[in-house]
């Protein structure tokens, strides 16, 4: 980016941590007025803004939880903070530690300072701004996604302990049979487990309860391991139901975070396009911004997404040499993740979708480029609902994706 002219006030470049934080105060000429070190506390926030002068604009990196008490205090004063991302801080560094690349508070300060003095003009677009019930909504996006992952490696370790105890016994799915796991947590040992009727076995495994049947008559496993593991096994189920209810609580409360936030008909609208599932459209919609219109046309939009998203081709070349072009991966990962899923549901449902990836796959293309192809339509569609405010509405003529 080149600089464009210096802003006429004093710029603030602020570097957090966790238990303090580096301030550097510059004028409009770039001479520093004040450099200090200052504690994560009230006293540190009521110093800086002693020391600022009328009209500071103060730069800092993203944090992650780190800076928003900094933010929001100074925004409360009056002043304008900028959060920048920090790989465009990066990106904007001056010359003047660009060979040696010494990394300490005091220079990412003045780096950030110097940074606001010359292109913050620029650097409207990362003004602070709170807006709770969004950050809300996202915050509950994110819980489900980890409690999902941690449901999903109980039952990894419960399927485990459960071949342990009955080795030859696979076709038993903790996954996909929630009334096996009541069958586990009812009865306390092997013997028990025998003795069960063949209508018993049937009402919980189904149509294959005569294979559990002929495997509980001649077991692999020893009676006494299997009644050692029990109380292991038991555990695990417990657990798991206790997850796949909070599962189940949390996506009310989603719902009432998307009311919140009024973002409901975004929500209402992205259900329209195939291949958007609730939690889907509720995680894609907390991580839009609002005001999609001020970023230009619907395509500048979507590239700028799936760049925000790091859903977007990073290609490395270098003389003759090329290397593989790959996904980024440098945007939310929440968003790119429900972005994903989006697209395997519509090469699944949508045959629309399902040609774009054949098409590509008979190009000799690999499995997951292909879905970086679907990925890319899918955030199309879904920037065109939200863009124009209308649902979905499938063209007739077959979609031509763009060389």
């Amino acid at each position: 980016m080149n600089p464009s002219a210096p802003m006429q006030k004093a710029t603030c470049g602020l570097d957090i941590a966790s238990t303090s934080a580096c301030a550097s105060v510059h004028d409009s000429e770039g001479k520093i007025l004040h450099e200090l070190e200052l504690p994560a506390t009230r006293q540190g926030e009521d110093r800086l803004l002693a020391l600022l002068p009328a009209g500071t604009a103060v730069f800092m990196e993203s944090t992650g939880r780190y800076h928003l008490t900094w933010a929001r205090r100074l925004t409360q004063a009056g002043i304008v903070v900028h959060v920048v991302n920090a790989l465009l801080a990066k990106r904007l560094m001056g010359a003047a530690n660009a060979l040696r690349q010494n990394k300490t508070d005091r220079i990412d300060a003045w780096e950030l300072a110097r940074m606001g003095r010359l292109h913050g003009a620029d650097l409207t677009t990362y003004r602070f701004q709170e807006d709770a019930p969004r950050v809300g909504l996202r915050t509950l996006c994110h819980v489900r996604v980890q409690q999902r992952r941690l449901l999903t490696d109980t039952l990894k370790s419960a399927a485990g302990l459960l071949g342990t105890m009955l080795p030859e016994a696979n076709f038993l799915s903790l996954a996909e049979n929630r009334k096996l796991a009541a069958l586990f947590c009812k009865i306390d040992s092997l013997a028990r487990l025998k003795g069960l009727r063949s209508a018993t076995l049937h009402h919980y495994v189904c149509s294959k309860a005569e294979l559990l049947g002929a495997v509980l008559r001649q077991p692999l496993s020893a009676p006494a391991l299997f009644d050692a593991l029990w109380p292991a096994l038991q555990a695990q189920l417990r657990l798991i139901e206790s997850l796949r209810n909070q599962q189940l609580a949390l996506l009310a409360q989603i719902r009432q975070a998307i009311v919140a936030a009024h973002r409901e008909r975004d929500v209402e609208l992205a259900l329209t396009v195939p291949g958007y599932g609730t939690k889907c459209a509720s995680t894609l919609v907390a991580c839009m911004p609002v005001d999609l219109r001020s970023w230009g046309s619907k395509p500048k939009v979507a590239r700028k997404l799936q760049a925000y998203f790091g859903c977007d081709p990073k290609r490395r070349e270098s003389g003759n040499w090329k290397g593989k072009v790959c996904m980024s991966k440098r945007g939310i990962e929440l968003a790119r993740t429900a972005l994903f899923q989006a697209a395997t549901c519509a090469m699944l449902h949508d045959p629309e979708m399902k040609a774009v990836f054949d098409r590509k796959k008979a190009e000799g293309k690999f499995y997951l480029v292909c879905v970086s192809h679907v990925m890319r339509i899918q955030l199309r569609r879904l920037v065109a609902v939200l863009y124009d405010q209308k649902p979905f509405v499938r063209h007739s003529a077959p979609f031509q994706l763009a060389t």
